[in-house]
């Protein structure tokens, strides 16, 4: 190549460089036109409305979950019954009566076919819904037995496997037919309170007494992938986001705090000075724009996730917010509290 033919090459290089550096430019000047807008223009919605009331428990209620169809609802109470709802209709599709009343946690299957349950009896207790209610009693399917301490919370990897969290510190694999644990975490130094699933992934997270939120490999024998510091106290509840990057924990500090798992540390705290109850159930929105947190002072507040402020208060039950959950779609919000009712907003 001439020394000619040369300079002629560099030259068009750099006329292409000053071409994708004048786009760039304008690429920041429309970022800084967004971001000085957004605070304006991007206001979320927070008028949430009470729709329906499902009424029937006659006890405390403790622990609920959606199904994947948008409209089931599981609710456990202490009352000794687990009840499967229509949130649509307001129907009860199915109510199975537990050996033990003292329930504290339930969980639906991906397939909405199976729920796991349970609490101080320390079995993680499986049923088997029928594809058509005949008015019987349902008899448990299988019981997993080895937990040493109270059943926390539970979840669903698919209709074989199931992840239970415990007083007893641990979280344990179940392998759901042959009724045998595949794994069990020891890590936490004190009572597991709840366990939920970091979607497409093979990680979940874990809310201790200890204060420290873990993230665990269902797959790996080994100890924790990561822990979590944070929290000045007991942590209650904690959810996975829907992207699979970050997770929320809530608990008896008053403070909701946002991880995230990429950078392996806290993004925001969502926590306000006249707020001094225990964080009692969390959930992400659908988008992760919002975050529910229930309450022991009665409220189930929702926290915008960027500005980290409340944004809403729903203060219609009377007794603590015990639960609270998020349907598959993102359309409506379910809480439940001791005031023995669930409340679906939308």
């Amino acid at each position: 190549m001439s020394f000619t033919s040369q300079i002629q090459e560099n030259q068009a290089k750099i006329a292409e460089l000053k071409q994708e550096i004048g786009k760039l430019r304008d690429v920041e000047e429309l970022k800084q036109v967004m971001q000085d807008t957004c605070g304006d223009t991007t206001k979320i919605s927070h008028d949430f409305k009470q729709c329906k009331l499902l009424q029937g428990h006659f006890g405390k209620i403790y622990a609920m979950d959606w199904g994947k169809d948008e409209c089931k609802v599981l609710s456990a109470a202490q009352d000794g019954s687990l009840i499967l709802w229509n949130a649509h209709t307001n129907n009860k599709l199915d109510v199975i009566n537990l050996r033990s009343s003292w329930v504290m946690s339930c969980a639906m299957s991906p397939s909405g076919k199976m729920t796991a349950s349970g609490g101080l009896d320390n079995i993680c207790t499986i049923y088997k819904l029928p594809d058509e209610p005949d008015g019987k009693d349902l008899k448990a399917h299988k019981e997993l037995l080895e937990h040493t301490g109270y059943l926390s919370g539970a979840a669903f990897i698919d209709d074989t496997k199931v992840i239970s969290s415990s007083g007893d510190s641990q979280c344990i694999l179940w392998d759901i037919e042959k009724q045998q644990y595949l794994n069990v975490f020891k890590g936490h130094e004190s009572d597991v309170m709840d366990v939920s699933l970091i979607p497409d992934t093979n990680l979940f997270v874990s809310g201790s007494c200890d204060t420290t939120c873990k993230v665990w490999d269902h797959r790996d024998f080994k100890a924790d992938v990561m822990t979590f510091p944070g929290h000045d106290s007991d942590i209650n509840t904690v959810d996975a986001a829907r992207c699979g990057n970050s997770f929320i924990s809530g608990g008896d500090d008053s403070a909701v705090l946002l991880h995230d798992i990429r950078s392996y540390g806290p993004l925001q705290q969502y926590h306000e000075a006249n707020i001094v109850c225990s964080v009692t159930s969390i959930a992400f929105s659908h988008s992760g724009r919002m975050i529910f947190g229930g309450y022991d002072d009665n409220i189930c507040r929702a926290w915008d996730t960027l500005k980290g402020e409340v944004i809403s208060e729903m203060n219609d039950h009377r007794n603590r917010v015990s639960c609270l959950g998020v349907n598959s779609t993102g359309t409506a919000l379910c809480t439940g509290g001791w005031d023995q009712i669930l409340r679906v907003w939308a």
